[in-house]
């Protein structure tokens, strides 16, 4: 059953739901997209955008992505994503494929045993977990497409079937995944002529795009500006007593926004004064000094700003039901304190401790905005003899 191109957004979730009711979705599930459908609404009509277009997509889909990858955002923010995803490919080809599977699903069909393979292999390589999943994600969309076109055999891949895929199914999907998917599907086409069951490397064939966002240069606050955020933060209100102790946690110890606000009571060491958590983003175990100041804006937050609720976490939305906090990108408070850091002639290894980094060469972007440093690597502009101007040079 395929419908056409609705012109108008209503019209789109309208022919949208009828087809899920032919699917056989249940009226809940349908309930579940209506409510999802009236915020995409919402969205587009605060945005100026006055149809469903690609750019509209996109601005929808970077607006949900702000609070983290996929895999940080909340499941609420999920099925929005979801939401927006199955109207635009509905609204394109009539007719819907994407699901977001869980990650651990079994791959089925197609080149389902040359998958499973390509991923023990990667887990040998002890690959965050984080990235097997989404590499998963990622092969399991292509495979899914490869057995809708009737490709069931590895030998019956092509250099057409590949492009046709990233043409048609990437081109939709915002920058940051369809770098990702790109890498993804290189990765495992070079896997597949390595180990001799293809006799050419498709991977040839995949094109490269942009770095990803980690590679760009760091925004960053100057200590000033920092200093002027906290100033304007009214401390006698009880949501201002908790924004007030999360920026200073991100400005004066660099924690990741996901640490912050997931951030236990058990991971308060107050005997001590330090803060000892699983950095989520990582995996990785990372101990950091409770300072004064810190430690002084929580306290103030727990005792006449939080609250009363029995939740683990420190920080809680202020409004019932009340639950942890969600993050919102304190990102540039975190580059700042490592563009600091640098600026003190603090060593790399130091800096790549603070900040929890699990790859050293992360912590080389921030020499990218260390003006202090790139000044004493600059060289004197030689001279230029004075007969050169006249012609004689």
């Amino acid at each position: 059953m395929s419908y056409p191109r609705p012109m108008t957004l209503p019209d789109s979730f309208n022919a949208l739901f009828d087809y899920l009711r032919s699917r056989g979705y249940a009226e809940g599930s349908i309930l579940e997209y209506r409510r999802n459908a009236r915020w995409v609404t919402k969205f587009m009509q605060e945005h100026g955008y006055d149809s469903y277009t690609l750019e509209a997509y996109t601005a929808v889909i970077k607006f949900i992505e702000q609070s983290g990858s996929y895999e940080e955002l909340s499941e609420y923010e999920k099925r929005r994503y979801h939401c927006a995803t199955v109207l635009y490919e509905f609204q394109q080809t009539g007719t819907y494929t994407f699901r977001r599977k869980k990650a651990e699903e079994s791959i089925q069909g197609g080149l389902k045993a040359e998958i499973e393979s390509f991923m023990d292999y990667r887990k040998t390589l002890l690959l965050a977990e984080r990235t097997l999943q989404q590499q998963r994600l990622n092969l399991l969309r292509f495979n899914i497409f490869l057995v809708e076109n009737g490709i069931t055999d590895v030998n019956q891949i092509t250099t057409e079937i590949v492009l046709k895929y990233i043409q048609e199914r990437l081109a939709r999907f915002t920058q940051t995944m369809i770098i990702s998917a790109l890498s993804s599907i290189r990765q495992f086409l070079f896997y597949l002529h390595e180990t001799g069951r293809t006799p050419i490397n498709f991977s040839l064939v995949v094109p490269s795009k942009s770095a990803p966002a980690e590679k760009r240069v760091p925004s960053i606050y100057s200590e000033n500006e920092i200093g002027r955020l906290l100033d304007v933060i009214d401390r006698a209100d009880p949501k201002g007593k908790r924004d007030y102790a999360m920026i200073l946690i991100a400005a004066r110890l660099g924690l990741r926004g996901s640490d912050i606000c997931q951030l236990k009571f058990s991971e308060l060491d107050w005997k001590q004064n330090r803060i000892l958590l699983k950095q989520k983003k990582t995996g990785m175990p990372i101990e950091l000094p409770l300072l004064k100041d810190v430690g002084e804006a929580i306290i103030d937050y727990l005792k006449y700003g939080r609250p009363q609720s029995d939740l683990e976490y420190v920080f809680l939305k202020h409004m019932a039901p009340y639950e942890g906090v969600r993050k919102h990108g304190p990102h540039a408070l975190r580059h700042s304190l490592a563009t600091m850091l640098l600026e003190k002639e603090t060593p790399l290894p130091v800096i790549t401790g603070i900040l929890g980094h699990k790859n050293p060469e992360t912590t080389k972007i921030y020499l990218s905005v260390d003006l202090k440093s790139l000044r004493k690597c600059a060289l004197d502009v030689p001279e230029i003899a004075s007969d050169y101007y006249s012609g004689r040079g």
